[in-house]
Order: structure tokens, then C-alpha cells, then sequence
């Protein structure tokens, strides 16, 4: 088996991140590996690196790279610029780039924009080599656990940006279609996959089905992703990890969206899901789905508070603390890929309703009769349960796209430009993040 299918040249083009990942991963050996009393170690080459002690921290970094290129840079990283860009958010406060993104623009020459590419690269580039590094240090590649870890994680590094961005670039190439990403992801998958049921790991076999199944939707693979998703329980959940230990390792959607950070820019007011979610405040009335979290702030005088756009300002509770984990795979979005293959392959409401009301059994909510739905009624359910339940996850930009060409239509507005002025979701430059100009700038391929 060849572990990864694609050329993992060490060229990265956008800002040559490949020296920086290597005096990270040389810093971490050193604090993991090495006695801290020794004096002016010298230059450390790249393959010093290659040694059992530099497994560890090469894992944990790829790790950690995914969770802050998802979460931390350019006003909140992947997540939470998808957030507004789609209908989860709304963007409330000053910050002029992610106030564009809330009202369906994306500038690429933005600096938060270059951030967000380039760090989602330096993630899926890191996670790919981390399978040639590792495997070189290996007796046997197909059986290790971390080569395992870190294809997984390259399938994740690769689906998220397939998701996310309006075009691909591998390494220095050319502009591509964004599925180029979506399918390295499905190799990866596959991989790791692989490699779990190799060396017994049941939950990293579990995540990759999900994961490839989440790849295989975007690509119109419905057999395919049927087949993944029937490998993962209901109950399943894989995570990734965030703590308070250091910034880098924040859970930045929780910074962002609770707490308040970088001057309150984002709320839940005027979603869908303010709609359909519960105000802790209770001021609020809605329909009061525990899935969906928020508290209406007020202040002294008992007024809603307002920021820089007259906006209310309602803080999302979707992620409690900074040490909140983010779920990459659920068996609920599983059974809402069933649920949405039902529709767009056979027109069958009754298998569709039943589906979501497997979801909506495990959370213990009140289920739905199949016979009260048509097709297009079964349909807004669908697009409404799985925004619930994948609320803040950056899942949203993934379903949203790929329901432009879907049978009916993505029900949902959200006001972007002002109180008085909604603008329908999908009425956006791009449902998508655009390649950073600083690519497009550096790379003579394109």
C-alpha cells in the first residue's frame, strides 16, 4: 500500500512555511527530547528530526496545527468566518474583514484572508509530511498507530479546505477545482482507514468512515458515503481537543462567539438559529432546541446591548470554556447524511424523517411524523436538523454549497447589511473563501 498518494514536494509556496514547521517541530524536540541545560545545541538539520523521540511531538503538532487553523487566525479561523459567511452568525462589531465575509464578500487580499489559507495549508502540508517523516522512522509504516493519526488528520486537513475554499492549490501548482482537495481527503481516508484496521484501532477506523463519508457527499458519492456512514454508531464523537494552557491551543470559536474576545464582532442575533435555539437569558422566545445555545446580553439599565453596527449582541454558548472540544465526526451527522441521501436519491420522506428522528432520539427531543412531510417539506427539515445539529462546527459551508444544487431550495435568510436590507444566504459573491492573494502573487503556476 502506498500511504500517500500525492506529491509531497517541500515547496509551500504562500509564505515558505516548510523552514518555519521545521524549526517548530525542532523547538518541540528539543523541549521534549533533549536536556535543557545543554548550551548553544547548534543548527539542527532536518533529519535530526528523524528519530523515534520526534514521533510524539510531530503528532501532537499536527494535531495542534488543525485545531488552530480551524479556530484561531483571521477573526476566528475557518469555523468561525464560515460562520457568519453562512447564516450561523452575524457580525456585529468593527472589524471591517469579517464584517465583509457577514455581508457575502470575501476579499483575498485581505490580511485576515491570508491568514486563514495559509495557515489551513501549513496544516494539511505538516499532517502529509508528518506520513513521510514518520514512515521513514518506522520499521513498518501500515501498521503504525501514528502514521495512522497523521494520515487521518491529513484527510481532515484536506476535506476541511475542500469544503471552505473556492479553489485548490497543491504545493505550488496550479489553481484547481476545490474538490482536487475533497478527493486527496478520500485518499487519505482510505489510508487510514487501512491502517486502523491493522493495528486495531477501532475509534481512529471509525473517524476515517466518517470522514470519508463527509468527503464523498461533496463529491455526489451517495453509495459511497451510505456505505461509510453505516460504520459509525449514532453515539460516536471524535474530537478536537482544545485547552487553556496557550493561546495557539484556545478553542477560538468559544474566544470568539462567548467570550467576547477581540471586541465583541460576532451574535447570534438575526440567524435562523436565534429562531430556533434556546435563550439562556430567556427573554427570548424561540422554539427552544437545547442543541442550539445562546444568552441575550444586557446591561445595567436592562437594555439589550448593542455594538458598533446597532446590532444586539447575543453571545453563543455552542462551546462552554476554551478547553471545549469540537467534533470532526458524529454518528448524528451520519445519520443526517442518510437522511439527505434518502431525498436526493430516491425521494424517500419516510426513510429521510426517519433518520432525523434517530438524531433527535439520541438527544431525547420529540420526533416527527413521516406522513405530515412532503419532498420539499422534508427537505427544510432536513436543512434545518442539520444546521442544529452541526451549529458552529464548520460543517454549515459544506451543506450550503452543495444544497445550491440541490432539489428546492436553502430556506434560510440572514440579515447582512443592515436592520432593513436582508440578504438571502445564497445571494453572496462566493459561498466560499477565496485563495489568498498572497498565493496567487508568489506562485508562477498560476
Amino acid at each position: 500500500m502506498k500511504l500517500n498518494k500525492h506529491n509531497n514536494k517541500s515547496l509551500f509556496t504562500l509564505t515558505g512555511w516548510s523552514g518555519n514547521i521545521l524549526a517548530m517541530l525542532t523547538a518541540v524536540f528539543l523541549l521534549t527530547a533533549c536536556d535543557l541545560g545543554v548550551e548553544n545545541p547548534g543548527q539542527i538539520d532536518d533529519s535530526d528530526l528523524d528519530t523515534p523521540a520526534a514521533i510524539t511531538p510531530l503528532v501532537n503538532g499536527v494535531k495542534g496545527d488543525f485545531g488552530y487553523a480551524t479556530t484561531i487566525p483571521g477573526g476566528g479561523g475557518l469555523y468561525t468566518v464560515t460562520g457568519v459567511l453562512t447564516d450561523e452568525l452575524v457580525h456585529v462589531g468593527s472589524w471591517i474583514p469579517i464584517r465583509l465575509a457577514s455581508f457575502g464578500v470575501s476579499i483575498n487580499s485581505e490580511p485576515e484572508n491570508q491568514s486563514r489559507w495559509g495557515y489551513a495549508q501549513r496544516a494539511r502540508w505538516v499532517a502529509e509530511d508528518a506520513i513521510r517523516r514518520i514512515g521513514n522512522i518506522v520499521d513498518n509504516p501500515e501498521n503504525d498507530p501514528n502514521v495512522g493519526m497523521v494520515t487521518l488528520y491529513a484527510g481532515f486537513s484536506n476535506r476541511v479546505m475542500g469544503d471552505t475554499f473556492c479553489e485548490a492549490v497543491i504545493d505550488g501548482g496550479p489553481l484547481e477545482n476545490h474538490l482536487v482537495f475533497t478527493e486527496r481527503a478520500v485518499d487519505f481516508f482510505t489510508d487510514a482507514i487501512t491502517i486502523a484496521q491493522n493495528v486495531g484501532d477501532g475509534e481512529m477506523l471509525t473517524a476515517a468512515y466518517g470522514g470519508r463519508a463527509q468527503a464523498h457527499i461533496m463529491l455526489g458519492n451517495w453509495d459511497d458515503a451510505l456505505n461509510d456512514a453505516s460504520n459509525v454508531s449514532t453515539d460516536f464523537v471524535f474530537n478536537q481537543a482544545h485547552s487553556d494552557n496557550a493561546a495557539r491551543e484556545h478553542n477560538g470559536v468559544h474566544n470568539w462567539t462567548t467570550r467576547g474576545d477581540n471586541g465583541d464582532q460576532m451574535s447570534v442575533w438575526g440567524t435562523p438559529f436565534a429562531d430556533w435555539g434556546t435563550d439562556r437569558s430567556g427573554i427570548m422566545e424561540s422554539e427552544g432546541d437545547p442543541r442550539v445555545q445562546y444568552e441575550v446580553q444586557i446591561d445595567s439599565e436592562g437594555e439589550m446591548v448593542t455594538n458598533q453596527l446597532d446590532r444586539p449582541l447575543w453571545y453563543s454558548y455552542k462551546f462552554e470554556t476554551r478547553n471545549s472540544p469540537i467534533p470532526i465526526v458524529k454518528g448524528t451527522e451520519m445519520r443526517l447524511i442518510e437522511a439527505e441521501a434518502a431525498l436526493a436519491q430516491n425521494q424517500d420522506v419516510s426513510t429521510a424523517i426517519n433518520r432525523i428522528n434517530e438524531v433527535r432520539e439520541h438527544h431525547g427531543l420529540d420526533t416527527f411524523n413521516a406522513d405530515d412531510y412532503t419532498l420539499e417539506s422534508a427537505w427544510v427539515l432536513l436543512m434545518k436538523e442539520k444546521g442544529i445539529e452541526l451549529w458552529l462546527e464548520g460543517r454549515r459551508i459544506a451543506d450550503l454549497r452543495r444544497w445550491a444544487n440541490t432539489p428546492g431550495s436553502v430556506p434560510f435568510d440572514v440579515i447582512r447589511e443592515d436592520n432593513n436590507n436582508p440578504l438571502p444566504v445564497l445571494e453572496v459573491e462566493a459561498m466560499c473563501l477565496e485563495v489568498s492573494s498572497d498565493e496567487i502573487n508568489s506562485n508562477p503556476n498560476i
